[in-house]
């Protein structure tokens, strides 16, 4: 069966617009920028990505719903799903972070391998790095290392001061 993305997009659309929110708003949320949620919004995508699978928790779908939309189905809704002002998330913990839902999401997912805090001091203070590496099941760490070492990390001043280009 064929996936149905242009399909997701309105659904996902359809979820953002009930709960009161602009695409910017979901962007900033996520950690993208509004194009990405755009390109998302009209099907202009092809599989299945974390961004995708955020903007889908952002607007209270379950986990396995992308995939049911896709399929044909209709998204699961969260019970008891909060508001935009209230604060909470699904379970009860405090929501409120200036970390991206992506990157929230992401230091929840595989096993911890290695978690570390390293601190420069500055002629203007103190600058920290937190560092968080997490495989996969059934990934060894040498697997891991050697994924590790093809990234190139850019680092700028700007406000999106972080890309990882994947293609070394």
């Amino acid at each position: 069966m064929a996936r149905e993305w242009t399909r997701l997009g309105k659904r996902l659309k359809a979820g953002r617009i009930e709960r009161g929110m602009e695409q910017q708003e979901v962007a900033s949320a996520i950690g993208v920028k509004r194009g990405a949620v755009r390109n998302i919004e009209v099907g202009q995508v092809a599989r299945i990505t974390m961004t995708i699978r955020a903007y889908a928790r952002l607007i209270g779908w379950t986990d396995d719903s992308v995939e049911r939309v896709l399929d044909g189905g209709e998204p699961t809704v969260q019970e008891n799903l909060p508001t935009r002002d209230s604060g909470q998330a699904a379970g009860g913990e405090l929501a409120k972070s200036d970390l991206s839902l992506e990157v929230q999401e992401s230091l929840r997912r595989g096993p911890l391998l290695k978690a570390l805090v390293e601190e420069v001091t500055t002629p203007t203070g103190r600058v920290r790095a937190t560092i968080v590496i997490r495989g996969e099941d059934g990934q060894t760490p040498e697997e891991l290392l050697e994924a590790l070492r093809s990234l190139d990390i850019e680092i700028s001043a700007e406000s999106d001061a972080h890309s990882a280009d994947k293609s070394k």
